[in-house]
């Protein structure tokens, strides 16, 4: 196999700022061309409202893949030896044990962006992000990449939350991606699996009361409610829970105790999972809430942001810890866990 090498600048150390300027060895053998016959078109938008095409004609050989739904998800596809450069995951253990061998491989890898002259030298004719990634201040946009012969595959999730979010966003990110790598069939059997898992467990409590679900992340001393609109509470919708919602962005804890949630969900960030039990520690001492059913019967479970906020692959994991939360004798293994 013809190996290469890239030399890319020397990485500056700097925290908390912008895109970097990296240096990157790429001992990746080049991957198989594969013609795409006919050429595959994909829509995508640079935000809602405003849609662009990418016409495929090879499978694409130099991807650049930003945060963990984009890498995991075209690792699961089987094609993640096509990754010049993966970012956005702050530690390799926070990579499924399934992924890691394939996401060690990756030249690059580091939670911040490399900046853009850094990523013109990887030559990626790929670039899949989200779209806070394809502006003027950071990997320019999709049009300054389709003149230099690479193509842009925004996640429509990450336009924002003009509209609500659903599963079905991420079954086609997921089919997008399978008809990008021509890769179909896998992207269908994942999708299969994801649905199955969604009709077992409608299926299994259909006699039972809806348990009355609340999803909300720590923000001082509110909650910010995660309610129908948002891919947390459309996953409870489609599992038939009560989803507490809110006219607000937010609720208080007065309003958790009137609500009486029977499960809660505690969504936290990846930069956060070093605090995670910290945050778990303030909701269950919270004097106001030792009432609430939740509490009481010890149902306060973690929901790493990664599984509901355009996850891609990981909606699996977002599907199995809300179906285990809501439904404990359903699934008596208890809920999964992401973040220890």
């Amino acid at each position: 196999m013809i190996r290469f090498s890239v030399l890319i600048l020397c990485l500056l150390i700097c925290v908390g700022c912008g895109p970097q300027q990296v240096t990157v060895e790429d001992h990746q053998s080049t991957p198989a061309h594969i013609e795409l016959q006919p050429p595959v078109t994909i829509e995508s938008f640079v935000r809602r409202g405003e849609p662009f095409e990418s016409t495929y004609t090879a499978v694409p050989e130099r991807v650049v893949a930003m945060w963990q739904n984009s890498i995991e998800t075209i690792i699961a596809l089987g094609e993640g030896d096509r990754i010049v450069a993966g970012m956005g995951i702050p530690d390799r253990k926070y990579v499924r044990p399934e992924y890691r061998a394939a996401y060690d491989t990756i030249p690059y890898k580091d939670l911040k962006y490399a900046n853009l002259e850094s990523v013109l030298m990887m030559k990626p004719d790929l670039l899949v992000g989200w779209k806070s990634t394809f502006t003027n201040k950071m990997l320019q946009t999709p049009t300054f990449w389709q003149a230099r012969q690479a193509n842009v595959y925004i996640a429509e999730s990450s336009l924002g939350a003009q509209s609500a979010l659903t599963m079905d966003m991420e079954y086609k990110y997921i089919r997008d991606l399978g008809r990008i790598f021509n890769r179909n069939m896998e992207a269908e059997r994942l999708i299969q699996e994801m649905q199955q898992s969604v009709a077992y467990t409608v299926a299994q409590t259909a006699n039972e009361k809806p348990p009355k679900a609340l999803f909300i992340e720590v923000e001082g001393k509110h909650f910010r409610l995660y309610g129908h609109k948002t891919l947390a509470g459309n996953i409870g919708d489609s599992l038939h829970a009560d989803v507490i919602d809110t006219e607000t962005p937010s609720i208080s804890m007065e309003d958790v105790v009137e609500q009486n949630p029977d499960v809660i969900f505690l969504i936290v960030s990846d930069g956060e999972y070093s605090q995670a039990d910290v945050i778990m520690n303030y909701v269950l001492t919270q004097p106001g809430l030792q009432g609430v059913n939740a509490l009481r019967n010890k149902r306060v479970h973690f929901l790493p942001l990664l599984a509901v906020y355009s996850p891609g692959i990981r909606l699996s994991d977002g599907i199995d810890i809300v179906s285990h939360g809501l439904y404990p004798n359903l699934y008596p293994e208890g809920v999964p866990d992401l973040i220890h």
